[in-house]
Order: C-alpha cells, then sequence, then structure tokens
C-alpha cells in the first residue's frame, strides 16, 4: 500500500474545496455587485429626499409670510370695518338730519304758503 504524504492529501483537500470557494466567490461577486446597485438606489433615494426636504422647508418659510400677512390683514381688516361702522354712522346721522331739515323746509313752505294766501 502506497502511502499518503502531506501533500497529496493537500491536494485532495484543495481539489475538493477549489469548486466550492469559485462558487462561494461568485456568490459573493453577485452579492456585491447587487449591494452596489442598491447603494446606488439609495443614494438616488436620498437625494430625492433631500430635495423633498429643501421644498418642504421652502413652502414652510412661505406658509410662515402668508400666516404673517394674514394676521396683517386681519388687523387691517378690523381696523377697516371699525372705520366703516362709523362712517355708516355717520352718514346714518346725515340722513336723519337731511330728512328732518325737508321736514323743516316743507312745514315752512307750507307756512309761507298759506301766509301768502291770506
Amino acid at each position: 500500500m502506497a502511502e499518503i504524504t502531506k501533500q497529496d492529501v493537500k491536494e485532495i483537500i484543495v481539489g475538493a474545496l477549489e469548486p466550492f470557494a469559485k462558487a462561494v466567490q461568485g456568490d459573493f461577486q453577485e452579492i456585491k455587485t447587487q449591494l452596489t446597485s442598491v447603494d446606488g438606489r439609495l443614494t438616488s433615494v436620498e437625494d430625492r429626499l433631500t430635495s423633498v426636504e429643501d421644498r418642504f422647508t421652502s413652502v414652510e418659510g412661505r406658509l410662515s409670510l402668508v400666516e404673517s400677512e394674514l394676521k396683517e390683514f386681519k388687523e387691517n381688516a378690523s381696523e377697516l370695518f371699525t372705520k366703516l361702522d362709523k362712517f355708516i354712522t355717520l352718514y346714518e346721522k346725515q340722513e336723519l338730519e337731511t330728512r328732518s331739515l325737508a321736514n323743516q323746509i316743507a312745514r315752512l313752505e307750507e307756512r309761507v304758503s298759506r301766509l301768502e294766501t291770506k
């Protein structure tokens, strides 16, 4: 019987393991390719999220400006309505005075007319 040497054992093990090692190496390469693809897609998603975040920040700023302007508008509208109410009150007063004067003139004209007919 021939003696088995360390070299023989090494060659048998390497021969048996080499196809397995190549298959594992190929699988790892495929996984690396897929991870690279996923990494690229994640970078793209991250860029899009950053863009959305920037737009959201812009919208927040514009909304804050609109809120400020709306508050100012409400304050001005309140002041305007107060002044408008005062104006309407003055107009109504003026209208009453005009009617009163018209009635007085009508009475005076009637008296003058009666006096002229006498």
